[in-house]
């Protein structure tokens, strides 16, 4: 497998996705994460799919109208525009790129949003909000960024108010990986898209325990997201045109040709953690 240099290089995550933002935005459907997808021969667009996992990570926060909810990278801010919406509630986003939050606040302003969504540079490890600022928070294939996956885990513990619910979607390992050639495609993952280890289930709970938080339940669906890599590949397949300014070919080579056979590695889990900060429900809090 040829070596990918490190994204964005000495600039980092921030800036390896403002490069490749508008061009993966489009593969994805317009979203910036996998889909859902109920079967094999499930017809969903890759929008459908990204709107359906969307749905299913929101609709565990229990979230209603008015609530104060964090979106911890929130890209574009398709997703957060999405929530915001469809709940009601007021959704602040950060991410790591100046691109993104120009992106997402135009995208709000354009749905009638703007008043209920806003869009910073913030780092999830360094969260600067004020203690018991959030009523819920989520992070969809973000936490996996973090080296230690607890530090993030502890800052969003102190920004969720008692009672409050986080969820968050990461890649698990379920089992051994059971061939070199799996090992390969994992390592280049974590390699071109800078992600911290991978983690089996109980060490994953164990960092949400350390960190503070009470796990309220750990689903793998795994089987369900597995298309998106295929499908994600095959369009960014199409899309060398528009990359080859933006990347090196041996991260077109993983974007593309790995990205499609990751979805073959079983010996992966995609978990949704849902997690709440223990307490009552403040005052200020909403149900």
């Amino acid at each position: 497998m040829p070596e990918a240099r490190e994204p964005g290089g000495e600039s980092g995550v921030g800036d390896f996705y403002d490069r490749i933002n508008d061009v993966t935005a489009d593969a994805m459907g317009g979203f910036l994460h996998g889909g859902y997808w109920e079967g094999a021969d499930d017809p969903s667009t890759v929008e459908e799919a990204g709107i359906r996992l969307t749905d299913f990570v929101s609709d565990r926060l229990r979230l209603t109208p008015g609530d104060r909810v964090l979106d911890v990278g929130s890209g574009n801010g398709k997703a957060t525009a999405h929530i915001a919406r469809r709940h009601g509630a007021s959704v602040t986003g950060i991410t790591l790129s100046p691109h993104q939050v120009r992106q997402a606040t135009d995208l709000a302003g354009a749905s009638g949003l703007a008043g209920s969504v806003e869009f910073q540079v913030h780092d999830m490890l360094a969260l600067s909000f004020p203690d018991a600022s959030f009523d819920a928070a989520y992070a969809i294939e973000t936490v996996c960024h973090a080296q230690d996956r607890t530090d993030v885990f502890a800052g969003l513990a102190r920004v969720l108010r008692p009672g409050g619910l986080l969820t968050v979607t990461d890649f698990v390992l379920l089992r051994p990986l059971e061939s070199d050639d799996h090992r390969a495609l994992v390592d280049a993952a974590i390699k071109n898209y800078q992600q911290g280890p991978m983690l089996t289930r109980s060490e994953y709970e164990a960092c949400v325990r350390t960190a503070g938080l009470e796990v309220v339940e750990f689903l793998d669906i795994g089987e369900f997201v597995r298309p998106s890599y295929r499908v994600v590949g095959s369009n960014l397949a199409r899309s060398w045109e528009a990359l080859k300014e933006l990347v090196t070919e041996s991260e077109f080579h993983y974007m593309v040709e790995d990205l499609g056979r990751f979805g073959d590695i079983t010996e992966l889990g995609y978990a949704v953690v849902t997690a709440r900060r223990p307490g009552p429900r403040t005052a200020e809090g909403r149900n």
